[in-house]
């Protein structure tokens, strides 16, 4: 299998989640001395000194200061998640991406699987079809219900509520991208093209016990990832030239992304 990874995108979006993470609680730092500000302002106006008659000083004094804190404290906490949100996509250990790469090893050239060097984050493109994927590193009993992730509640979720992944709603977020990579594909390959993309929703979490109810997309654990996608051969989902039209295509640009190719046991 050949995989096209933005390495200096993930890089750079890893950097800015660490920036903004700690720009974050700097701010968040800088919100709770302002609440100090009275207590300041009243010793200089008790010492007679002149900054205490400065006329952003009085209106710290007289009130300003508490909604100087609360956006500070809004704005930081804001920020902090961004970059926790940034920094668990772009640089944990074991990323979605890297998990379902190295369930893939094994499939031949043909197959290509672009991580963040396409016009959505994580797609496979071979024999099997054309599949949008959403992955999500969750643990624990996962429950799928009209789409959205349910899982139990727990003490921990309290604890590492901001540190942990969001569940969400991982079909829509995949058929959102499906339609998406569809119809640029079908604008790049032209009318006559007969190019469907499908979503498929894979959880990387080893301890994860996952219970899905109905889905409108598959649902599955990543072990189980290259047996299904040998299984959609059997419905002949996309013709050989379609399928070498579309890995022109994609190719072409993953490379003006800067995404460089890793193939065979490289994968």
């Amino acid at each position: 299998m050949r995989v096209y990874a933005n390495n200096e995108t993930i890089t750079k979006k890893g950097k800015l989640g660490r920036r903004m993470s700690v720009a974050g609680l700097l701010i968040l730092g800088l919100g709770m001395l302002i609440s100090y500000a009275p207590v300041m302002i009243q010793k200089w106006i008790d010492a007679g000194n002149p900054l205490a008659q400065n006329a952003f000083m009085r209106w710290l004094y007289q009130g300003g200061w508490l909604y100087l804190s609360m956006i500070a404290l809004i704005g930081g906490f804001i920020l902090g998640q961004i970059g926790n949100s940034y920094m668990r996509r772009f640089l944990r250990p074991k990323r979605p991406d890297m998990v379902i790469a190295k369930a893939l090893k094994g499939f031949d050239d043909r197959n290509r699987l672009y991580v963040w060097a396409s016009p959505i984050d994580l797609v496979f493109v071979g024999p099997a079809g054309i599949y949008a994927i959403v992955g999500k590193d969750l643990a624990g009993q996962v429950e799928i219900i009209d789409g959205k992730v349910k899982t139990p509640f727990s003490f921990r979720k309290i604890l590492f509520f901001f540190n942990d992944e969001s569940g969400g709603h991982p079909l829509a977020e995949a058929q959102v991208a499906a339609e998406k990579l569809e119809k640029w594909l079908q604008a790049q390959l032209g009318e006559d093209a007969q190019v469907v993309v499908k979503p498929l929703v894979v959880f990387t979490n080893d301890k994860v016990n996952l219970m899905v109810s109905d889905p409108d997309a598959p649902v599955i654990p990543y072990k189980q990832l290259k047996s299904y996608l040998r299984n959609q051969l059997k419905n002949k989902p996309i013709t050989k030239p379609t399928l070498q039209r579309v890995v022109e295509v994609m190719d072409a640009y993953a490379e003006s992304k800067g995404a460089v190719p890793i193939t065979g046991k490289e994968a």
